[in-house]
């Protein structure tokens, strides 16, 4: 592009990566990505979501980390969301023990963690069958009450869904009453 005179911007790359990334070309988008940089066109959390989504599923712990790194080094002010994207992807990928390495490290870098983090973590040990690993996050997400971490009626659906799926319906159905008594959802 750059010898008819042509400077594409991150939006132009971002797709390019996405396609390497589906297609489990990493290394292919990881050198796009280092061709984007040297071009002067500086990656944006799209571009980094696309990336560390792809490295989580791969399970590509150190790419992900150094990643991480970088971004905090440099002052990037998207590094919560970062993270966020990592702790999901790790999640989602069944590494739930990565997801909450990179919790603790998040909190170690002084950053707080949002309901996005929450949600991902409650989730993912819900999948996992760790009911009780789950409602402890999900007390520690209700008592910090910080940086949008009020509960959602999403937060109580992925606590359900999960205390559901293992069979333990009455703690389900008083979870589901507390929900509307705090009012997090109106009866109908």
């Amino acid at each position: 592009m750059q010898k008819y005179g042509c400077t594409p911007m991150t939006s132009s790359y971002n797709p390019l990566l996405l396609a390497f990334c589906k297609e489990n070309k990493l290394e292919r988008a990881i050198e796009y990505l280092g061709m984007m940089v040297s071009r002067g066109c500086s990656p944006d959390i799209v571009t980094y979501k696309i990336l560390l989504t792809a490295l989580c599923k791969d399970g590509e712990v150190d790419v992900v980390v150094e990643i991480l790194n970088q971004l905090s080094s440099e002052g990037c002010s998207q590094v919560l969301r970062a993270y966020n994207i990592v702790i999901d992807g790790f999640a989602k990928a069944g590494r739930t023990e990565e997801a909450i390495k990179r919790l603790d490290e998040m909190r170690g870098k002084g950053l707080q963690p949002d309901r996005v983090t929450y949600n991902s973590l409650v989730s993912a040990l819900s999948r996992e069958g760790k009911i009780d690993e789950a409602i402890r996050v999900f007390h520690e997400m209700e008592q910090l009450g910080i940086r949008g971490c009020k509960l959602a009626e999403a937060t109580y659906t992925i606590l359900i869904e999960g205390i559901s799926y293992e069979g333990l319906v009455e703690e389900a159905s008083e979870l589901l009453n507390e929900l509307c008594a705090r009012g997090v959802v109106k009866k109908s």
